[in-house]
This record gives structure tokens, sequence and C-alpha cells, in this order.
């Protein structure tokens, strides 16, 4: 692995770790969606599976 690839994996797994629960969770909603539809040629409804994950999230936090 190079060094700059090597920097931006430090990088990212930052970011992973400094992500709050709801965050964390609405990540991982979006990757299984985009993980699902990955199969198909053209994946019809990802954008309202993320939607989905979105409202779902934002129900869930406080006033």
């Amino acid at each position: 692995m190079s060094e700059a690839e090597e920097n931006m994996k430090k990088q990212v797994t930052q970011i992973l770790k400094g992500l709050s629960a709801d965050e964390q969770e609405l990540l991982a909603k979006i990757i299984k969606a985009e993980r699902d539809k990955l199969h198909m040629k053209n994946p019809r409804g990802i954008n309202d599976d993320m939607r989905k994950a979105v409202i779902e999230i934002i129900k869930k936090l406080p006033d």
C-alpha cells in the first residue's frame, strides 16, 4: 500500500470513528441499500431506499 493510500485509510478511519450513533446507523443503512442493488444493471429504487433510511433516522431524533 502506498503512503498516499495509507494516509487516506487513516483519514477515513478517523472520520468513521467520529460519527455519532445516528450517523453510523444511517451510513450502515445506506451501505446496505447500495449492496442490495449492486448486482442490478439498472438499480431502480436506490434513491427511495436512501430517502427512507434518512427519514427513519430523522424521526428518531429528539425534537
